[in-house]
């Protein structure tokens, strides 16, 4: 079933006029449906949905990182370990490799047992640069009768050559009463349900899966330390211990949020765009008193840091970089 929101986008792919492009890619925010609807126009494509849908069709082809291939559903998981390339023993790859591109183009070169092929690619901006280059190959002379699906919440970190090859439909967040209606029909406790969207940027289903998995708990939490930490001197290392512990990709996450709205406060103080509107009072004091400079220069690297594939191990010490850095933006 499609959300309400991606019905054109079903329209629209499913339409002949379309039928002639050979790969597409699927972009915008997280949260959106984008997998699913990828999912859905594969079984559409193939015309085998109950094979499909047992993981079992031949002509159905996925490649994800390793390490995610159980983290997308049984769909995800089944299809892509066909292309599990890292050796026995040793640890899964955090991207997409060559040796996964090689080994689906092998497999695209046989004889398909249908008339039709599809190549699904999640998140396709987690291809290292010789798997995209590989992938570039395929893209510029594709097999007859196969399609490739690319989806990405960050398609600029995809060369520009990949993305010349593909169709894209951009995936937008919905107007918020759509988002907030079908939410409320997703959800039975629905107390701070209009706070959680915000959070998740606008998207109904990232907002949803904060809900259901106690993301509010641990995000009052964070806030807590991020405004502590700028308010006054205090131990980072304690606060990076807890932080690791939570999970260094959601605390920096939250972290981020908090930033990003100082700065839209900053420049607008009556700003109702905020990712954490309930924290709109302290972020005002605290706003005023800021060097945008260093909130710029912190956003910027927090959203490196979590683009990168091959990030420091040693999160501690990076959480107690940003955590010191974050001790200073503000006059005390």
């Amino acid at each position: 079933m499609t959300v309400p929101w991606n019905k054109q986008i079903w329209k629209r792919l499913t339409h002949n006029s379309d039928s002639n492009v050979h790969a597409w890619l699927f972009s915008g925010p997280e949260g959106l449906g984008k997998l699913e609807l990828a999912l859905n126009f594969s079984s559409h494509l193939l015309g085998d949905s109950s094979r499909f849908n047992a993981a079992s069709h031949p002509d159905f082809h996925v490649l994800t990182p390793e390490d995610q291939t159980n983290s997308e559903g049984i769909l995800i998981e089944r299809y892509g370990m066909r292309y599990y390339a890292t050796k026995k023993g040793l640890k899964p790859k955090s991207v997409i490799s060559v040796d996964q591109v090689r080994a689906l183009t092998g497999a695209l070169m046989t004889y398909g047992h249908g008339s039709h092929k599809v190549v699904l690619i999640h998140p396709a901006h987690q291809m290292n640069i010789n798997a995209s280059n590989a992938l570039l190959k395929v893209l510029e002379e594709p097999p007859s009768g196969t399609t490739f699906i690319l989806v990405s919440n960050r398609p600029n970190l995809l060369p520009a050559t990949v993305r010349s090859r593909c169709s894209t439909i951009h995936f937008r967040v919905p107007p918020r009463e759509q988002a907030l209606a079908w939410l409320s029909e997703q959800i039975v406790d629905q107390t701070r349900l209009p706070l959680v969207l915000s959070l998740a940027g606008g998207a109904p289903i990232l907002a949803m899966q904060y809900k259901e998995s106690g993301f509010l708990d641990t995000r009052d939490e964070v806030v807590r330390d991020v405004q502590t930490v700028i308010e006054k001197p205090v131990d980072v290392s304690a606060i990076s211990t807890k932080w690791k512990s939570i999970g260094i990709h959601q605390t920096l996450g939250i972290l981020r949020s908090v930033l990003v709205d100082l700065v839209r406060i900053g420049f607008q103080p009556k700003t109702s765009h905020l990712f954490n509107p309930d924290q709109v009072d302290w972020l005002q004091g605290v706003a005023n008193v800021l060097h945008l400079r260093r909130v710029f220069s912190m956003v910027d690297r927090i959203s490196a840091y979590l683009q990168d594939v091959n990030a420091p191990l040693d999160q501690n010490l990076v959480l107690e970089d940003f955590l010191l850095e974050l001790n200073n933006i503000a006059e005390k």
